[in-house]
């Protein structure tokens, strides 16, 4: 039990999403969740490399994997479509996903894929902003988004996930064929450095308002990137979730409230020693 991720640990089937370069993934987690609040049921696991998205077999049936019947020789992974090698894995988290979770990585719609959208767009901000500042990560904060990909339940213990369910008493627990979000593990104590409106907690880096601003200033007043949680890690660098984006074309999902959400967030923000003095403002 534990740490223990073997073939008999829960599992997840390649995801549904993908990221940036187009490879999905595919995570073993703990039999008993770290977290467990009203909405979400939250588990330790390494996830690995699956295929490129286009080497995967889409659905034709409606069901998400195209697989039919779900029965274990039907979802059993192949050496063909996963690499569980050390270069592959990384800590993560395996997560219940909400409603809207679904939606923003709806594969059907190739617009609706808001997810995968949001995190290209923020590394692409963070690479111009790194250029801008001239940022020397030696000596100031460095920012990066972890990645977040939608996955349906694979595989679960019969006997393990029981027994910690009884012993531990947590509430709920995930079933098979649940959709669940595996995210890149951030260590640390999680913070939320910046709300959806644009506030700010007290002691919020620098780094992360004036970034808010750059990403205003860089698409010509077109949107903005808010809503920054996550935590500060020891390599030196913010370790953020996916955050919200306001557009003007209201173009990034659920949380997206366009116009009014860019004023909103602008009106809160306060420039400070790292904002230039030629960035637009509204």
């Amino acid at each position: 039990m534990g740490n223990n991720y073997s073939d008999g640990m829960n599992s997840t089937y390649h995801s549904i999403s993908s990221d940036e370069r187009e490879i999905r993934r595919w995570s073993s987690f703990e039999y008993y969740p770290f977290k467990c609040g009203r909405r979400r049921i939250v588990y330790k696991g390494i996830s690995f490399q699956s295929k490129r998205i286009d080497e995967i077999e889409e659905p034709t049936d409606g069901n998400f994997h195209g697989k039919g019947t779900k029965t274990k020789s039907k979802r059993v992974k192949t050496t063909d479509n996963i690499d569980n090698s050390y270069w592959s894995k990384r800590k993560c988290v395996v997560k219940t996903a909400s409603k809207d979770d679904i939606m923003m990585n709806d594969k059907s719609n190739t617009d609706s894929q808001w997810f995968r959208k949001m995190f290209i767009t923020g590394n692409d901000n963070i690479s111009l902003f790194r250029k801008e500042l001239n940022m020397d990560t030696e000596k100031k904060l460095g920012i990066a988004f972890a990645k977040s990909y939608l996955a349906e339940i694979d595989n679960m213990s019969s006997v393990w996930n029981p027994i910690c369910y009884y012993c531990c008493r947590y509430k709920g627990r995930l079933s098979m064929d649940d959709i669940v979000l595996i995210e890149d593990r951030i260590e640390g104590p999680f913070r939320h450095f910046i709300f959806v409106d644009g506030t700010c907690e007290d002691d919020c880096p620098a780094i992360l308002n004036a970034f808010l601003h750059f990403t205003y200033h860089q698409s010509e007043g077109k949107l903005v990137m808010c809503d920054f949680q996550g935590a500060e890690e020891k390599s030196n660098f913010l370790h953020l979730t996916v955050p919200t984006v306001h557009s003007i074309e209201r173009s990034f999902g659920p949380k997206d409230q366009g116009e009014e959400g860019i004023k909103e967030v602008l009106s809160n923000h306060k420039c400070n020693e790292l904002c230039h003095k030629d960035w637009l403002k509204p």
